[in-house]
């Protein structure tokens, strides 16, 4: 006898059940049949038209994308430990693409890391987040506290966490239990050689374009003896390589 669920269910269609075994985290709102009454920001577990559970995600019926996946295996708990572990192995992840270049880096990347929602840059000793879904909104507090937790572990205590507009208008610094609030919002980092100056308050997104560090090395090789005409700049990062 399979042991009851605690979570409220929504089936849905055919279409949304083959997308959600070929890997799409999301499930729209016309694609659900059938739901139970769930809370908005809470986990439902979603079944096909037979009853098969297809993953646990969270519910908000206040928007298109009606669940946000963060599981397909019924046997996970969602508890604090859960999302330790999901922190713990995104981080791992990027120290072992990013290398040397594991301190400025985007450390979470929404549902590429099933965090739907959530996006975490690394400054240094500073991370930058935004949250764009009310499940991960009500679990920041706790995601935020493991994320110092984990790097404190690793002997690369952070600062603060900046948090930017999301869910609600607002920016500042997430007051962290212990952690006084850093005094300013610009800091210094080191990238292909070069220093920048970052604003992470008033810059685009994060601050700065950490994802297109190595298109910026592409540019510096490229450009090598040659003129370059840069029409774009925006913090001039792509002009400084060349």
């Amino acid at each position: 006898m399979k042991q009851a669920r605690e979570y409220p269910q929504v089936k849905v269609s055919k279409k949304a059940e083959h997308a959600i075994i070929k890997g799409h985290p999301w499930v729209y709102f016309n694609e659900i049949t059938e739901a139970q009454p769930f809370e908005n920001g809470e986990l439902v577990d979603v079944v096909s038209q037979k009853g098969s559970y297809l993953g646990t995600g969270f519910a908000n019926e206040n928007s298109k994308i009606r669940v946000r996946l963060i599981s397909r295996n019924a046997n996970d708990k969602f508890d604090e430990a859960f999302f330790e572990r999901r922190l713990r192995h995104a981080i791992d992840y990027r120290k072992t693409v990013m290398g040397d270049d594991f301190s400025n880096c985007r450390l979470i990347f929404g549902e590429a890391d099933s965090f739907p929602g959530l996006t975490v840059d690394r400054f240094g000793d500073i991370l930058v987040a935004q949250v764009l879904s009310l499940g991960i909104e009500k679990r920041k507090k706790m995601l935020f506290e493991l994320l110092a937790k984990i790097f404190a572990q690793d002997n690369q205590p952070i600062r603060g966490i900046y948090e930017l507009e999301g869910m609600e208008q607002y920016k500042g610094f997430f007051p962290l239990e212990g952690y006084p609030i850093p005094d300013s919002t610009e800091t210094t980092i080191t990238e292909n050689g070069i220093t920048y100056a970052v604003d992470f308050e008033n810059g685009q997104k994060t601050g700065f374009f950490l994802d297109q560090k190595y298109n910026r090395f592409a540019v510096a090789k490229l450009s090598r003896g040659k003129r370059v005409l840069d029409c774009f700049t925006h913090t001039g990062s792509f002009g400084l390589n060349a």
